[in-house]
């Protein structure tokens, strides 16, 4: 599990460099993207804390997330020009501070619909930027990279409603939202695999996504036995590394 996460805080890393390097299209659509998986990284994080799921590696997950967000947005901020996109990366820092300043404070699960709330206004956000990038682009990959990278956050809001329900915070509406999760994320799946002009190794890495994935449907099927959150946890963040390859990929066959 730990080798897992330091290799794709590694790719976080590398893409993150590459970014700033050349500064095109596919790469901004990464970057913004990766903004709304973080902000579902972030309450996970703090909740598995709260749940005694790992909390070391827990807090290592929080620490870096917050750090990858705050890069991010710097990251972004040469390579948005648009008067448009200016305003949404505007957007994405002004709900950014205040889940910064909730999930930096005492973890209790009667602020966790609060940090969750605050996350959830990241995640808007952050996909407002992440959607007007792809529409600006001018490479035909950027509705791909902008398509796996929302898996990536899929697999991480996934894994969080799971945490937040086993904590006590369940309503009506995170019960809709696995169902339709589930939905979007098989849906989205089966039209990159079935994308004509996919790479040899987009198709291994599409195929070992969706071993993966119904792997991970799998075992939240067994909802409610506390000794499947670790199992949900590490399923999650194999998801979201494979998911992020993917990405990678479509964001190397940009021109």
């Amino acid at each position: 599990m730990l080798r897992t996460m330091l290799r794709f805080l590694a790719l976080l890393l590398l893409g993150s460099a590459a970014a700033l390097a050349q500064g095109s299209d596919a790469q901004a659509i990464n970057l913004a993207g990766q903004q709304r998986m973080l902000s579902q990284r972030i309450v996970k994080s703090w909740v598995q804390i709260g749940l005694n799921v790992q909390p070391a590696i827990s807090k290592r997950q929080l620490d870096e997330s917050i750090r990858r967000f705050e890069q991010n947005l710097r990251v972004l901020e040469p390579m948005v020009n648009s008067p448009e996109a200016r305003v949404a990366l505007g957007g994405v820092h002004l709900a950014w501070a205040p889940l910064l300043t909730a999930v930096r404070g005492v973890i209790r699960q009667s602020d966790a619909a609060l940090v969750d709330a605050r996350a959830e206004d990241v995640l808007m956000a952050a996909d407002r930027l992440t959607r007007i990038l792809q529409d600006q682009a001018t490479v035909a990959t950027g509705r791909w990279v902008n398509l796996a990278g929302r898996q990536r956050m899929l697999s991480q809001r996934l894994v969080k409603i799971y945490m937040l329900r086993q904590w006590g915070a369940d309503s009506a509406r995170l019960r809709d939202d696995l169902e339709s999760i589930q939905n979007e994320f098989s849906g989205a799946l089966a039209s990159m695999q079935q994308r004509a002009g996919n790479s040899e190794a987009l198709a291994e890495e599409l195929d070992k996504l969706a071993l993966q994935w119904e792997w991970l449907r799998t075992a939240l099927a067994t909802e409610g036995a506390e000794s499947f959150r670790l199992i949900l946890a590490e399923g999650g963040d194999a998801v979201l590394e494979l998911a992020d390859e993917v990405t990678r990929l479509y964001e190397k066959s940009a021109p």
